[in-house]
């Protein structure tokens, strides 16, 4: 009877423990604590505060909180941004879903929390995307990603809530498409963002292209929670050109293209601080 109480313990013992472990990390990867925002903008204002995203975890090492953020500027400055360290951004986990919003710890400004709720598959790769809107519900979006061969292959955005009167001609349903294209190496090479009026291509259109690879392990590839590093976590290395060219109605009417030079450690890894 003794030997029995004591098997039973040592199982209650070890079934409580593998229910606090952390999610197994198979690739060993360290987490990063500290990122420059220079890797992912180029449109904000430069300062001397201390710019960089600081990151943190929960105990099953998913990202739990990015501390610095950016607030809008008037356009006449010449530019969108300026950063702030008095912004973060929560992730909390329930289940398969991730409630994400942003916070000010200023008593000088309030931001708004820009909502997103993301539900993920079994292998951690967000499958939908909800963005509410506070001013109209005709503009919450909801955002569908499909994939092929374990790789992100299209996103699909809609305005559940916006009216359509099929008997108008001059009326249609709104919706876009995103679709991403991957060299041999299973890097991210294209992505065609396209405007849709009723599923047929119209209006808008962007063109993203993601150029000269490096070698090195992608250390972005956990986050594809957080919106700056969504597009290099698609990737197996690390791109060091990006360009944006848009069109409308066939125009061109934007082009911008960015250059990285990154520096690397002894061991050809990427250093991200």
């Amino acid at each position: 009877m003794k030997l029995l109480k004591f098997l039973f313990l040592a199982l209650f013992i070890i079934s409580c423990s593998n229910d606090d472990a952390p999610v197994n990390n198979p690739d060993n990867e360290s987490l990063l604590k500290e990122i420059n925002p220079d890797l992912f903008y180029s449109d904000f204002v430069p300062n001397s505060d201390g710019m960089k995203f600081t990151l943190e975890y929960d105990s099953n090492q998913r990202l739990a909180k990015k501390n610095g953020g950016f607030l809008p500027v008037p356009a006449s400055t010449g530019y969108v941004r300026v950063y702030t360290k008095d912004v973060y951004t929560s992730f909390v986990y329930s289940n398969n879903t991730v409630t994400i919003e942003d916070f000010s710890t200023s008593s000088d400004f309030e931001v708004g929390k820009n909502t997103k709720l993301i539900s993920l598959n079994s292998s951690n790769q967000i499958i939908a995307k909800e963005i509410p809107n506070t001013s109209s519900t005709y503009l919450a979006k909801k955002q569908i990603f499909t994939y092929s061969e374990n790789k992100l292959v299209k996103i699909t955005t809609t305005y559940p809530n916006v009216p359509y009167d099929a008997s108008d001609p001059n009326d249609y349903v709104r919706s876009y498409a995103e679709n991403f294209y991957y060299d041999a190496n299973g890097n991210l090479t294209k992505t065609e963002y396209l405007e849709l009026h009723n599923g047929v291509s119209k209006g808008e259109k962007i063109i993203r292209t993601f150029e000269d690879y490096d070698s090195a392990t992608n250390p972005f590839k956990k986050l594809q929670l957080l919106e700056e590093c969504f597009y290099r976590s698609l990737s197996k290395n690390n791109y060091r050109k990006y360009t944006e060219t848009k069109y409308y109605d066939d125009a061109l009417s934007y082009e911008s293209s960015r250059t990285w030079v990154f520096s690397y450690e002894s061991n050809g890894q990427i250093k991200i601080k």
